[in-house]
């Protein structure tokens, strides 16, 4: 018996050895022929379509915490030392009124924003320090 495995079709049923093995030559010989007598072209598809592939989407919205957020609306949007308007999404600080260094907390009573050009002024110097020397 000789099997076409690709196709899984019997393509010939012999009674002895020989004589499968000479089948299997004859088809073979014969597919081998058919496939020299009609050479495939390959043909290249287009790689690249004319039409937009996707359309852009808007990047996500950056998560801003609870927290950030919570100081930002105690602080009415606002920079707590020079009253400019602040972006929810946009760069400011977080600014300790008493610093951390000289013994302030991360409670809220003692957090507000502050734009950066603020809070890097003030530095390690309590609000009213830095607000007296303004």
């Amino acid at each position: 018996m000789v099997v076409q495995a690709q196709a899984g079709v019997v393509l010939s049923v012999s009674e002895d050895k020989v004589e499968a093995i000479s089948l299997a030559r004859q088809c073979l010989s014969a597919a081998n022929d058919k496939h020299l007598a009609k050479p495939t072209i390959a043909v290249q598809e287009e790689l690249w379509p004319d039409e937009p592939l996707l359309t852009p989407t808007p990047a996500p919205a950056p998560y801003i915490s609870r927290k950030r957020r919570a100081i930002f609306e105690k602080s009415k949007g606002r920079c707590h030392y020079c009253g400019t308007s602040l972006d929810l999404a946009g760069k400011w600080h977080v600014e300790h009124q008493l610093p951390r260094a000289l013994g302030g907390g991360d409670e809220a009573m003692n957090l507000v924003a502050a734009c950066v050009p603020c809070n890097l002024g003030k530095g390690d110097r309590t609000a009213i320090e830095y607000l007296a020397g303004r």
